[in-house]
């Protein structure tokens, strides 16, 4: 992918995982826990995906939902992140029970999560975002975005 190309690719994902994290937060408010860290991991890994874009990596390493290997692949561009692989872990947790009924042993996913779950999930995509966000002001690539 050519270097303008890449640029607006990871401009796009960093945008819409802004946008998502906006939206676990407002969900936070709500009551909606379930959705919260579904929002949270989704805006995380959209997050990861705009620096592995910027950086100019092989889109192989974007064919992946988890924020994990999405991490450990963007920690060779950007060395602070090795401090989120915890709240990685934990954000890849909630990538399908937070979602399906069938991915939980009975009930269904708002039965199932509190506050306390939603708050960290937010928390660790907040630590991740803010990360990357620094890191591409740092390279001219964005300015502060704004809610």
């Amino acid at each position: 992918m050519a270097g303008k190309k890449r640029e607006e690719e990871a401009i796009n994902w960093f945008s819409q995982a802004k946008y998502d994290f906006k939206a676990a937060r407002w969900n936070l408010e709500g009551g909606f826990y379930n959705t919260v860290c579904f929002l949270s991991q989704q805006a995380a890994e959209k997050a990861l995906k705009a620096i592995i874009y910027y950086a100019g990596l092989s889109r192989k390493k974007i064919l992946t939902h988890s924020v994990f290997e999405l991490l450990q692949t963007s920690q060779k561009i950007l060395p602070a992140l090795t401090n989120y692989l915890d709240g990685a872990r934990e954000l890849d947790l909630h990538y399908i029970p937070s979602r399906y009924p069938n991915g939980l042993v009975s009930g269904y996913p708002h039965q199932f999560y509190g506050k306390n779950t939603a708050s960290s999930a937010l928390a660790s995509a907040e630590k991740i975002i803010s990360a990357i966000e620094n890191y591409l002001i740092s390279q001219g690539l964005l300015l502060r975005f704004d809610e």
